[in-house]
């Protein structure tokens, strides 16, 4: 599933958003194996993410999720501490790579990354076509996510 974003005009160099946070924060889950050092997000809002720091499995309750940071909860066997949205400790892109499909027109000019957001600058594009923009990205954690946004060209 592609995400359309805005319309880019050919002879307009355009930056856009890419956020790539959902990919390094899942929805966390019940009954559940986790790793330690997986990043998840409670589907009750809270203001925290939170790190698996002992592995295990979670029980079927909800525990009470600490709203404070680094504080920690028992959660079966598994272990969580509240992460702060701007923690040091959260998962951030380190790097990005990109493809375009089709080939040719379309071209990533430079990109500034911003935590879990990627900044692409493209050039170019051939008006009426529409663009398959891939981002490679490895996050400071080691995983490996892509995403891929569809980008329109169209003179304005």
């Amino acid at each position: 599933m592609s995400t359309t974003l805005d319309a880019k005009d050919p002879d307009v160099d355009t930056e856009y958003a890419i956020d790539a946070r959902r990919l390094a924060y899942q929805e966390m889950r019940r009954d559940w194996p986790y790793d330690a050092g997986k990043f998840v997000k409670a589907p009750r809002h809270t203001g925290f993410y939170y790190e698996c720091t002992t592995a295990g499995e979670t029980k079927h309750n909800w525990p009470d999720l600490p709203r404070a940071a680094a504080q920690t909860v028992q959660d079966g066997s598994a272990v969580w501490t509240a992460r702060h949205p701007d923690d040091a400790e959260l998962p951030t892109i380190s790097g990005v790579t990109w493809d375009v499909d089709p080939v040719g027109e379309l071209a990533v000019d430079s990109e500034r990354i911003e935590g879990g957001i990627v900044y692409p600058t493209l050039t170019g594009g051939a008006d009426g076509e529409d663009y398959e923009l891939t981002a490679h990205i490895t996050w400071s954690i080691g995983q490996v996510d892509d995403i891929t946004v569809t980008i329109p060209v169209r003179s304005q």
